[in-house]
């Protein structure tokens, strides 16, 4: 975000964490710990989040500032007071996220760290970012974890921090900033959804306790139901804000754009998207790996490719169509049912079942915002959903 913001021209060469797989050992000469991230700036090697923002703050003086400037001493201050505050509010969550289950203490602790945070916000002069109307080097050490609350807590707690437009909530002044963060086009890039969150974090951290207020959100985040159990949260038609659970990206456009940005991202990789969900009908891999999600070393099945390349298809029809088109939509539909008989015909029920499996291995693996943006991967997995009902 700092370099977005900053618009410091970059590389980037993806590491994944330990729980994903093996690092690369030129990754681990520069950092033997295997601690992410990591930054080499004109020769020298910074690797900690703090230390590089600061870094990048020093020495790219004619770049936009993040800081207030040192004459102003009371900001500074303000800024310092806001930064241990930060690191109060991850302590308290990791207390709650990782603990015991039934302990209302850390939740208490938590809640009242959150309303210092509230408070910060909601008397902040001039603007919704902690220091104003500008954004600051406070909000970019604030943003990764406020997302990630937001996310585990409603998953595995069943406490709701951020709400859909227009409802009621404690926490008003974090729900404007987080507005304010998702009109900069540097937080925008890096966001992440609830999902891919909730199953990120867990392999992380060691494992995160399960409360029983949580289930509800946690069906709803997984796909499995809407909040009224009427159906699943990933069927179509989807429901506006996943039913209030996690607000809709409104800044991604209307749904139109967000199908066409999930066929974009599939027909951009189609060949190796089919190969990789054939995974979900081959063998796994060795050794696996603590990330349930994840399994680099499987094996595709081969056989299933060519049928799992035509559902893609299917399904890119499918979005790209305009839906207030019936004939359109029709189509698609009756494109679907024909591949599905297909299927059937040549390979019987065996190649139907790896099919499905391979459709559900993708859509669980859909993730945000590595692949696409939270619109487009609610489309492509609830049309992942729709070609499956049509397989079985």
């Amino acid at each position: 975000m700092t370099l977005e913001e900053k618009r410091i021209p970059y590389k980037i060469e993806k590491v994944n964490m330990r729980c994903y797989g093996e690092k690369p050992q030129s990754f681990l000469r520069l950092q033997p710990n295997g601690n992410i991230p990591v930054a080499v700036i004109d020769g020298t090697t910074y690797n900690q989040s703090n230390d590089i923002m600061y870094a990048l703050e020093s020495l790219f003086p004619t770049h936009k500032q993040l800081l207030p400037p040192s004459s102003d001493e009371e900001q500074r201050r303000k800024a310092q007071s806001l930064l241990r505050l930060e690191r109060t509010l991850f302590s308290a969550w990791m207390y709650w996220l990782t603990g015991s289950s039934s302990s209302s203490m850390s939740k208490g602790s938590f809640m009242n760290v959150l309303k210092e945070v509230e408070n910060e916000l909601s008397s902040s002069n001039g603007g919704d970012f902690f220091l104003g109307k500008d954004v600051s080097i406070v909000d970019f050490m604030f943003a990764p974890f406020l997302e990630r609350m937001c996310a585990s807590l409603v998953f595995f707690k069943g406490f709701q921090i951020r709400v859909a437009p227009g409802e009621k909530t404690d926490y008003p002044a974090v729900n404007k900033w987080f507005d304010a963060m998702e009109q900069l086009e540097s937080y925008q890039l890096t966001k992440s959804d609830y999902y891919t969150h909730c199953w990120d974090l867990p392999p992380q951290l060691g494992g995160c306790t399960y409360e029983k207020g949580g289930e509800p959100y946690e069906k709803v985040i997984n796909g499995e139901k809407t909040l009224d159990g009427t159906r699943g949260s990933w069927d179509l038609p989807l429901q506006p804000h996943s039913g209030g659970v996690e607000p809709d990206w409104d800044w991604c456009g209307d749904e139109s754009a967000a199908k066409r940005e999930a066929v974009e991202r599939l027909s951009f990789n189609y060949k190796n998207i089919a190969a990789f969900a054939a995974r979900g009908a081959g063998k796994k891999g060795f050794p696996p790996y603590s990330a349930a999600l994840s399994d680099p070393n499987a094996t595709p099945n081969d056989s299933v490719k060519g049928s799992v390349d035509a559902c893609l298809r299917a399904i890119s029809l499918a979005m790209i169509n305009d839906n207030d088109d019936d004939n359109e939509s029709n189509n698609a539909d009756e494109l679907m049912k024909e591949i599905a008989a297909m299927i059937k015909k040549d390979g019987g029920s065996g190649l139907v079942d790896d099919v499905v499996a391979s459709l559900a291995y993708l859509r669980d693996r859909v993730g945000v915002p590595r692949d696409m943006r939270l619109p487009a991967a609610r489309q492509l997995r609830a049309h992942l959903n729709w070609a499956i009902e049509k397989m079985i």
